[in-house]
């Protein structure tokens, strides 16, 4: 039977000394975690805004360094366009010029001169295809309709075969006689500047290894230097509504929908409206000494406090648990009668546990004491018990040698039947005492030997050793308390002797079966059955019937009569089994 401890314990809802120790502990580090925390976060915007601030920083070095680049592009176009009337009537000597000065300036692609009708006159760089005639361009045709100058998006060189952005001036048409300028379309100049060659000198001056540089146009992104991080950045942005936000000498945060998380954008204006360089990094701020900073804000105390709570759940163990598990191993022992275990290893406990130990053995000593008092007090009572069913039972056969004696002398049958009737109805008591300090158990009695034993006195007193009526037991396993053993003895002794009387008239050959059987719900039923005459109605309310009667109602069951299973009468009683000698 469980205490309200143990059941607590069987149910799991107690939790361990260690666990209880280790949630103190997290909440006594709670708030220093929290305060590291919110620091730490603190730190890492304040890092995460140095960063932005730096690819701003970055992105305007970018636009500046683009810009000069078609500054330049624009002044060697406005140069050759002032002269170019020199250069048209000697393609040869034009191309050597044009080469010497695409090579004073590494951003500088290529340089070519187109007349009035859009064909090639002469070029840096020798075209890579058969294509000549470029008037069909739209930067062409704008200067041809009367602007002065424009730039094209990037594009790829029909020449260069590079990515380029073509900065193209109107050339000066040749003076009239008088020397009065012309406003006759003569032709163009276009100074390719090598996009590719461009981001290099930014990467050189300004960004870091991890930022990547491009450009963006109303057409999309384009990639430089075979960024990697790029690809798909501004798939789903609206480019252009970042380049009309981008205004010249300023830079913008690409942020809201579309944009891919994990990553930072900085776009500036190269060309309003038209052109702009984004910068581009991973939005992480670890990989410098400020970023180790901010790690160290949340991994220390971190650190600190998942060490101590390890050095606890250590000490715990090392200092309290293992000796708690000694000392319920040694009270298992005790609680399995091992009284006279000394803890010995306890002796090196700490100072409370060694005191537990010693109260513990203490308490073993003094409950093998009581143990010991109660065993002889135990034996004792059982040796009076066992000599006053001995000493009951030999006045009982004392009675019963007295009423052999008198029965002897009695000549009316019928008193000598009566009195052996008594004979044997006192010897089934008798048997029952015996039966009682014989057995190592006072508190019950084995039903199967002493049926077994009951049935041979009664054969030998009712048929002699002579008889030829069986008499069978079929009797499980069974103890009976001695309140229920007497009267069931004295219920078989009766129905038996009936059975003897009445059920084998004009017989000299019989089968009477005593059975004993038991329910799971602790009901036994015992039957006494022969195979005889039957149900005699007028021997129904003899005294026999009526002693059986009480038996049964002694039992606390119910007494009826049937043709038994084998053909004849059969008495039987349905009692529940008495547990009061088991409490």
């Amino acid at each position: 039977m469980l205490t309200g401890v143990s059941e607590a314990l069987e149910n799991g809802s107690r939790r361990g000394l260690r666990i209880q120790l280790l949630a103190v502990l997290v909440l006594a580090l709670m708030p220093l975690l929290v305060l590291s925390s919110v620091q730490g976060l603190m730190e890492y915007e304040q890092q995460r805004e140095r960063e932005i601030d730096r690819l701003h920083a970055a992105a305007l070095t970018a636009s500046e360094a683009i810009t000069a680049a078609f500054s330049r592009a624009d002044g060697k176009a406005g140069a050759i366009a002032s002269w170019s009337f020199a250069l048209m009537d000697d393609p040869a000597a034009c191309e050597r010029t044009l080469q010497h000065m695409a090579r004073a300036d590494e951003t500088v692609s290529n340089i070519a001169v187109l007349d009035a009708q859009g064909e090639l006159v002469c070029s840096a760089v020798q075209p890579a295809t058969n294509e000549r005639n470029f008037g069909s361009r739209d930067w062409f045709q704008a200067l041809r309709d009367g602007a002065d100058r424009t730039h094209s998006d990037v594009v790829f060189g029909a020449m260069s075969q590079r990515q380029v952005v073509l900065t193209v001036r109107r050339l000066r048409a040749v003076p009239a006689a008088d020397g009065t300028e012309s406003n006759t379309f003569a032709g163009v100049v276009a100074v390719a500047t090598d996009m590719s060659a461009a981001a290099r000198l930014v990467r050189r001056e300004r960004l870091s290894a991890d930022a990547q540089i491009a450009l963006i146009s109303r057409q999309g992104a384009l990639k430089l230097e075979g960024s990697t991080i790029i690809d798909n950045l501004f798939e789903n942005v609206a480019v252009g509504a970042l380049l009309e936000q981008a205004q010249p000498g300023e830079a913008i945060r690409a942020q809201g929908t579309g944009m891919r998380s994990g990553y930072e954008v900085i776009v500036a204006s190269l060309i309003p409206e038209r052109l702009g360089v984004a910068i581009a990094a991973p939005a992480r701020v670890f990989e410098d000494w400020s970023g180790i900073s901010v790690i160290s804000t949340f991994a220390i105390p971190a650190l600190m406090t998942l060490l101590v709570l390890v050095c606890v759940w250590v000490a715990v163990d090392y200092f309290i648990l293992r000796w708690l598990t000694y000392l319920q191993r040694i009270a298992q022992l005790y609680a399995a009668g091992r009284l006279d275990l000394v803890p010995q290893r306890a002796r090196k406990a700490p100072r409370e546990v060694a005191r537990l130990a010693a109260v513990m053995e203490q308490m073993a000593a003094s409950l093998d004491e009581q143990r010991t008092e109660l065993a002889d007090a135990v034996d004792q009572r059982s040796g009076l018990l066992r000599e006053i069913h001995h000493r009951v039972k030999n006045n009982l056969q004392v009675i019963v040698s007295l009423l052999n004696l008198q029965s002897g002398r009695i000549s009316d049958p019928a008193a000598a039947e009566a009195l052996m009737d008594a004979r044997r109805r006192i010897n089934a008591l008798a048997l029952v005492h015996r039966s009682l300090y014989e057995t190592d158990d006072l508190r019950f009695i084995e039903v199967a030997p002493f049926l077994n034993d009951l049935i041979r006195n009664l054969g030998d007193v009712l048929g002699g050793h002579d008889s030829k009526i069986r008499v069978d037991v079929d009797c499980e396993e069974l103890a009976l308390s001695p309140d229920q053993a007497a009267p069931m003895a004295l219920f078989v002794t009766e129905a038996v002797t009936n059975a003897f009387k009445h059920a084998f008239s004009g017989r000299e050959t019989g089968r009477i079966l005593v059975r004993l059987t038991c329910e799971e719900d602790d009901q036994c039923l015992i039957s006494i059955g022969d195979d005889g005459t039957g149900v005699d109605p007028s021997a129904s309310a003899g005294t026999g019937s009526s002693l059986m009667h009480a038996f049964a109602q002694q039992l606390g069951g119910q007494f009826e009569t049937r043709v038994s299973g084998l053909g004849g009468y059969e008495a039987a009683v349905s009692f529940p089994i008495s547990k009061s000698w088991d409490d």
